[in-house]
């Protein structure tokens, strides 16, 4: 969303490829130092990565210093120690590097050496030695001999690395050998000592500890909607390794926005976060999440739109569990730090308050990292009244819903007739990211400045005030297809399609790009561009797995990790903000709940996803007053089928494919409107199937 917001200059990037030599060990080579591992560490920016500019992430769910994770089976920790940890035996070979089960928190970097298959695995396990709880790093140095002749290969650890088990470093033709090592590396905020080396193999082996580790976080997805299958694997671990990720990089009820990097709350992004996480049906600490919000928005005014769209995530949390009693508590009633912990309804007056800009529009703000009339402000605060209308109607507080309402239409009316003068002054033919200005004349007129997209996730109105029944006319919602016409088409030539471009000095894609794609979900003709922009992001912009910096550079073709990955990237990695805002657009675009109980299902599915035999399923969907309801949709030739499964949803099912526009023959149940491509379904339709008149 902004050029680098907290100072941070880009990461340093070597410029050559050193090789390294093969690994021996000390004992067999008279004392001679063993080759050094992978570089990961501190660089000018004071974030942390790899020599290729990549970073990843293992550790626990809340741990007060995540360790980053490097591609050479490297990773550095933190919390005092601030040391680089890892294997000499890696040597810049073409390198693969995910994660275990394709996305639990185990790094495995695999590589060829002297006829050898390495990998080298890397997770982190909750353990418990004495009486103190730490975080520790297991290590699994894997090398296979395919060959039929012994090799001799040392995996070179870093002194500090506590071997689990003596394993040979001569590995007999077709056979295997695992070295295990282990270092404690957080101490959830505590100050104890750590734990001596005969105490970490007391306290049990690798396996042990992976077992643990796969089975803590397994239960921990079975709290969210899981999407079970996509034609695109890849978005289904994204998916679920964007909510572990979430998950290790806050502590506590704080909701920070990294663990490498911005490792602190920011208003706008902790709104975003939880709000999330309540789409996704994760409502552990729902209370405690809430009043930390308030704190967060209340004492730190840096983003002006977050204090604007804090009945957001309360009036999702109302929605789906039907908490009324908790929603009324806070509504009116200040928390104990005054001010600083505003209700419900004095956060939803600030935006009357802060109407100060030309015309009744918002004031000027510094919420894209530059100071402005920004178009987002108008459209945030529109949404946020919208999210505050459904909380007063709920709670009861009629004269608030008046207000809302008044407040709304003033603010929409005041919205459209400054933007429908900048349009018309300029003759533009795009939404523009001023309220009072054309793209040219501020920070977007750089075609890669991500900025120009900035209303179509950061102002959240098209999309998400729609889910929430605001009443939309003007710009923001006519001019959504041809904004990002005009925002592609400026890009052409200059960046590969389907990314919006970055920011300074990183001008290639961010941690955001998929989210951008949000409004896309009530346009015409963009409906699956914020699934396309995810699949940008896996394919071209990983800087770990699954991981991106907010803002990235070009690609490194020098790098050593198979695929096309940034040369550098600035902000943090991963970025939860970013992550949170790609879950929902995805999850959006094959399920989302609106606030008069409509259930909609495929808003955003691509095309190319009938057009495979792989089904699109998604279970334990929260949808209102606490029911959990399930899809799978499965297309053969011209007809697409749709399952419901579990709770009966409170509405009626709004099934709306893009590739139904037009294209509707019949439906065996419910209502067609073929100029729509929507078919209404009752709530008690559990299937349905829907001939076509054209193959997607």
């Amino acid at each position: 969303m902004r050029t680098h917001r907290r100072a941070v200059a880009a990461v340093a990037l070597a410029a050559t490829v050193i090789g390294i030599t093969a690994a021996v060990s000390p004992a067999a080579s008279g004392g001679v130092t063993p080759p050094q591992p992978y570089s990961c560490g501190v660089n000018g920016s004071g974030t942390i990565s790899g020599t290729f500019g990549d970073a990843g992430l293992i550790g626990w769910q809340g741990d007060k210093d995540g360790v980053v994770a490097c591609l050479g089976g490297s990773f550095y920790v933190r919390d005092g120690k601030d040391a680089t940890y890892g294997y000499g035996v890696y040597d810049n070979a073409p390198t693969t590097w995910g994660l275990s089960g394709g996305y639990l928190p185990a790094a495995v970097t695999g590589f060829h050496r002297a006829g050898a298959a390495v990998t080298i695995t890397n997770f982190g396990d909750d353990v418990t030695v004495g009486a103190h709880a730490y975080v520790v790093i297991y290590s699994r140095v894997r090398v296979s001999n395919p060959t039929g002749s012994a090799i001799t290969l040392d995996p070179a650890a870093t002194s500090g690395l506590v071997s689990l088990r003596s394993a040979p470093s001569r590995v007999p033709a077709h056979a295997t050998v695992d070295h295990d090592y282990a270092v404690a590396a957080d101490r959830f905020g505590q100050k104890y000592a750590w734990p001596a080396g005969g105490a970490l193999r007391a306290a049990g082996g690798f396996d042990q500890h992976f077992g643990h580790m796969r089975s803590f976080w397994n239960a921990q997805l079975a709290h969210i909607a899981g999407i079970g299958t996509l034609p695109d694997r890849q978005l289904v671990n994204a998916y679920k390794s964007g909510y572990i990720y979430t998950q290790i990089i806050r502590d506590g009820n704080r909701l920070n926005t990294g663990e490498n990097g911005y490792d602190e709350e920011f208003s706008h992004d902790v709104i975003g976060i939880l709000a999330n996480l309540f789409t996704q049906g994760d409502f552990t600490n729902a209370h405690a999440l809430l009043l930390r919000a308030r704190y967060v928005i209340g004492s730190q005014r840096q983003y002006d739109d977050g204090v604007w769209k804090y009945s957001w995530p309360w009036a999702l949390y109302l929605l789906k569990t039907n908490d009324l009693a908790f929603v009324k508590a806070n509504f009116a009633t200040r928390g104990t730090q005054g001010a600083m912990t505003p209700s419900i309804k004095e956060a939803a007056h600030q935006i009357a308050a802060d109407r100060t800009g030309p015309g009744g529009i918002m004031k000027l703000t510094n919420d894209i990292d530059a100071g402005g009339y920004w178009t987002i402000d108008d459209y945030s605060a529109l949404f946020g009244l919208a999210a505050y209308k459904y909380l007063a109607q709920r709670v009861g507080a009629k004269s608030e819903v008046s207000w809302a309402s008044g407040q709304y239409n003033s603010l929409l009316a005041a919205t459209n007739k400054a933007l429908r003068k900048t349009i018309s002054t300029y003759h533009l033919n795009y939404l523009p990211c001023s309220m009072i200005e054309p793209n040219d004349d501020n920070r977007c007129s750089n075609p890669e400045d991500a900025n120009w997209a900035a209303p179509f996730l950061f102002g959240r109105w098209a999309w998400d005030g729609y889910l929430f029944g605001a009443r939309q006319t003007g710009p923001g919602i006519n001019l959504i297809d041809a904004t990002y016409r005009y925002g592609f088409g400026r890009l052409a030539g200059k960046l590969p399609a389907n990314t919006f471009g970055g920011y300074s000095p990183d001008f290639y894609s961010t941690g955001y790009n998929a989210g951008y794609g949000s409004w896309g979900l009530a346009s015409a003709t963009f409906r699956s561009q914020g699934v396309a922009s995810y699949e940008f992001m896996v394919d071209e912009s990983q800087s770990g797995p699954f991981s991106w910096w907010e803002s990235s550079d070009f690609p490194n073709t020098g790098s050593p990790w198979q695929g096309v990955h940034p040369a550098q990237g600035n902000g943090s990695a991963p970025h939860a903000w970013g992550i949170a805002n790609a879950n929902k657009v995805l999850l959006d675009s094959i399920l989302a709940q609106r606030s008069d109980g409509t259930l909609l299902v495929g808003r955003g599915v691509p095309a190319a996803w009938l057009r495979t035999s792989t089904p699109i399923a998604v279970s334990n969907f929260p949808t209102v007053a606490g029911r959990r309801s399930g899809i799978a949709i499965r297309t053969v030739g011209r007809r697409v089928t749709l399952r419901i499964s579990g709770d009966r949803p409170g509405g009626a099912i709004l099934f709306e494919l893009p590739s139904f526009v037009r294209n509707i023959v019949s439906a065996s149940a419910g209502h067609v409107d073929n100029s729509a491509g929507q078919v209404r379904l009752p709530p008690s339709v559990r299937q349905v199937t829907v001939v076509l008149r054209s193959a997607p």
